[in-house]
């Protein structure tokens, strides 16, 4: 998850995709249709879609976007214990932040966090029991009634826990799925990775684990040349408003799911590829939607990665790259579950390393100056500005 110079260059060993798509604009109007499966030469795909997109590989300049300049820039320390410490060792998979709480998971478990850095708890714990998962960390939280979602990939089952970490139930699902989102008490929207599943995307019910709509069915192409893959962690769900938008593996679209009116739009939709240089697998992954900009990763392997962006007010659409001031280094800025809040994660050893070379300045500077080498990690915050 992570991209290049300094802190990006240690983030991105897991990512192996290849990243190409394009935006088709067929109409200013209302209309809707479903994608047709196609052949490599062409495509045929009229949807309602909400700004042209093209990213065209051939255009090899970048231009830097100073996060501080676009977003209020904040800095949360990480409370450092026993049983808050952050294993390095294992991926993060997810956060969630409440008005009073932050959650995140780093594969063990959960680690709840108050907004002031202070350790609470973990939730769930790694083995066999009803209330223990063998393989996960994906979870996602529904603040009504204050309860956490957390699913075990391999037991097709999610387990409920209070804040406080207290088991309360669980369901088995009857299908599988890797990444979903809590609506309300009864009610997630879930996508796979697993490209033998028939249906892509769908709700489920959080009583009986049964299935409710099919919101996307298996796609396959005419041609596969340019087919869009996922590896693991490129199934994601994002949010934004009333919208969940829904990257999935071998889908050539990332669609957008309008929760208030139940209706799913293809937004971002990749243009077959015809040069030598593209005969290769793509997929897209779509690190936030603001109100205002989109941000998508590009992992080109083997040319090197990129982010693209798109400023829904001027209609600009570029390769850039996104800088932090403070850091002097470049960050990689992924969604929360909070409308225009996006995040990073600053591993400290790192920040140490810069701190010695004179690159920080501001608050994050003091941080780091009143922090241990072997200390829990800082999040950069950005809230970005309407």
């Amino acid at each position: 998850m992570e991209q290049s110079n300094g802190f990006l260059l240690n983030r991105i060993v897991n990512c192996l995709c290849l990243i190409v798509f394009s935006f088709l604009l067929f109409s200013c109007g209302n209309r809707k249709a479903s994608v047709e499966e196609t052949a490599c030469d062409s495509v045929e795909v009229q949807a309602e879609i909400s700004y042209p997109f093209l990213i065209d590989k051939s255009n090899k300049n970048e231009r830097e976007i100073e996060i501080n300049d676009i977003a209020k820039v904040s800095y949360l320390k990480l409370g450092t214990e026993t049983k808050s410490l952050i294993p390095r060792k294992w991926g993060f998979s997810g956060i969630f932040l409440t008005d009073k709480d932050l959650f995140l998971s780093f594969g063990e478990n959960i680690y709840r966090f108050g907004l002031d850095g202070t350790f609470l708890n973990n939730i769930g714990k790694r083995g066999a029991a009803p209330f223990e998962f063998t393989l996960g960390g994906i979870f996602s939280v529904n603040e009504e009634t204050q309860e956490l979602f957390l699913l075990d990939v391999a037991q097709q089952r999610i387990s409920v826990y209070t804040y406080g970490g207290k088991y309360l139930r669980s369901v088995r699902c009857e299908e599988r799925f890797d990444r979903f989102y809590v609506l309300n008490d009864s009610l997630a929207v879930c996508s796979t990775n697993d490209i033998t599943n028939d249906i892509r995307a769908f709700t489920i019910s959080l009583r009986d684990g049964k299935v409710g709509h099919v919101l996307l069915e298996k796609r396959i192409l005419a041609n596969t040349q340019n087919l869009m893959v996922n590896i693991g962690a490129f199934s994601r769900i994002n949010k934004l408003g009333d919208r969940i938008y829904l990257c999935v593996s071998t889908s050539d679209t990332i669609y957008a799911y309008d929760t208030k009116n139940n209706m799913v739009d293809p937004i971002y939709i990749q243009n077959p590829l015809k040069t030598d240089e593209d005969k290769v697998k793509t997929v897209p992954y779509l690190q936030f939607e603001s109100s205002r900009f989109a941000s998508v990763f590009i992992g080109d392997i083997p040319m090197p990665d990129f982010t693209y962006w798109v400023d829904k007010e001027s209609g600009e659409c570029s390769r850039v790259k996104i800088r932090n001031r403070d850091l002097d280094d470049y960050v990689l800025a992924w969604g929360t579950n909070r409308d225009n809040l996006i995040f990073d994660i600053l591993e400290m050893p790192e920040l140490k390393k810069r701190l010695k070379q004179g690159k920080l300045s501001g608050e994050l500077k003091s941080l780091v100056e009143q922090s241990d080498e072997e200390d829990n990690p800082i999040i950069m915050f950005a809230e970005i500005k309407n």
